[in-house]
């Protein structure tokens, strides 16, 4: 077979015969390289690379039809127009004199309809709006706000409030609590007490008379429920507070560091009067029960072991779980170290001088004394304003965590009005 019929299958097959001479031989080569350059070629690519694009053509503008910057000075009356915007005054979240004007101005809608309205007829709508709600034995209001973190992030509001519960209405007995939840669950602990707590209770009244017998199995059934469900309450609980309140009778069971103060006008002088009391790790007989149950207190360490912060509940062990309460409901992980859910009960006949039941969560008390607390709201008393009352208590809870902290707890707070 002759070199001319011969398939080429490798680059070292190219090679010339030994026969030729040389010119001949860099002829073959050159002939052979030509070819196989061209194999590697896009041969219908390299035209449309060298054809010339044409774009569309854009419409002719005439200057006529363009406005001038001195139409622009024409309507700002020969003056360049602004480039920023007119400053605003700072305003701070919470006034520090609250007046029923200023509330009427907080509670407006911002919706088109109300602002349609009347100026008569909005001002008539917010003054109902702003009315607390009554109840067998007076008024009442009802507040709540969410916490914050140090870089201002709002957090869910692990608070919840038993608010005249209607199983226990309607055998003559009137419930109000707050409920402060803590850890990943602990607003699901607290919505769950706040449902559960007064059906035990409605269920143990209709078959024991000894109301203290009754609260405690009410507590310990509840506290069983939230053990005994799917959510995980090894490090999540709740403190609880309430008051129950048939005639001139009143109990207090009391879970934790919420609390519930009696604000008594006597001959004019106006006295606090705590009616519960708080269940913290720096309690002397609260700390022994803890220290007994092989718990320990002490505070928390930083990496140089100094303590920072309160007292807190650990494990003998661990550092876990680190409570600042010694009771609650749920938080299994501190049960074993002493924590429980039984509620310290009393038992008090209201006088005539007592004017209002102020019930709320550790948010208000962190940084206002219970004579802070009846300042603030007994002028407001004094004038049947409750939801007035409320609504200043907050914003003084709110003032004081802002002079303190950079962060927020959750704030929640119930005013119960004894009218009669």
């Amino acid at each position: 077979m002759s070199n001319s019929n011969k398939k080429v299958s490798d680059l070292s097959d190219l090679k010339p015969p030994k026969h030729t001479s040389i010119e001949n031989q860099l002829e073959i080569h050159r002939t052979l390289k030509g070819n196989v350059q061209r194999r590697y070629k896009n041969d219908d690519f390299e035209p449309k690379m060298n054809q010339k694009v044409s774009l569309p053509s854009l419409p002719n503008f005439k200057k006529a039809e363009l406005q001038s910057d001195q139409k622009l000075l024409n309507l700002s009356n020969g003056t360049k127009p602004h480039n920023r915007l007119p400053k605003l005054e700072a305003k701070s979240e919470v006034p520090k004199q609250l007046k029923l004007e200023d509330a009427i101005i907080h509670y407006n809608s911002v919706t088109p309809e109300r602002r349609q309205q009347s100026p008569e007829r909005q001002l008539s709508l917010n003054k109902k709006r702003l009315m607390a709600k009554t109840w067998n034995g007076g008024q009442y209001a009802f507040k709540t706000k969410a916490g914050c973190q140090a870089n201002k992030t709002s957090k869910t509001n692990q608070d919840s409030g038993i608010v005249l519960p209607n199983c226990l209405e309607n055998l003559g007995y009137s419930m109000f609590g707050v409920c402060d939840g803590h850890g990943t669950n602990g607003h699901l602990v607290s919505q769950y007490i706040r449902q559960a707590l007064p059906r035990h209770l409605e269920s143990f009244l209709s078959k024991e008379d000894n109301k203290n017998k009754v609260i405690q199995k009410a507590f310990e059934l509840t506290n069983k429920e939230i053990w005994d469900s799917e959510t995980d309450t090894s490090l999540s609980g709740s403190t609880t507070v309430s008051v129950i309140i048939k005639k001139d009778q009143l109990w207090t069971a009391n879970v934790g560091d919420s609390r519930a103060i009696i604000c008594r006008n006597q001959d004019g002088n106006w006295k606090a009067i705590q009616i519960t009391r708080d269940h913290k790790p720096n309690v002397e007989d609260e700390k022994q029960r803890i220290i007994q149950a092989g718990g320990r207190v002490e505070s928390q360490k930083d990496y140089y072991g100094n303590s920072i912060g309160p007292e807190r509940v650990w494990l003998s062990y661990i550092d876990a779980p680190g409570l600042a309460m010694t009771r609650s409901l749920g938080d299994k992980v501190g049960a074993q170290a002493g924590v429980t859910a039984d509620p310290e009960i009393f038992e008090f006949t209201l006088k005539q001088y007592d004017q209002c039941i102020v019930i709320a969560s550790d948010g208000v008390w962190e940084y206002l004394s219970n004579e802070d607390v009846m300042n603030v709201v007994t002028p407001f008393i004094e004038k049947e304003n409750i939801d007035l009352a409320a609504d200043r208590l907050m914003a003084e809870s709110i003032n004081a965590w802002k002079r303190h902290s950079l962060a927020r707890d959750d704030i929640t707070c119930i005013i119960v009005y004894l009218k009669s």
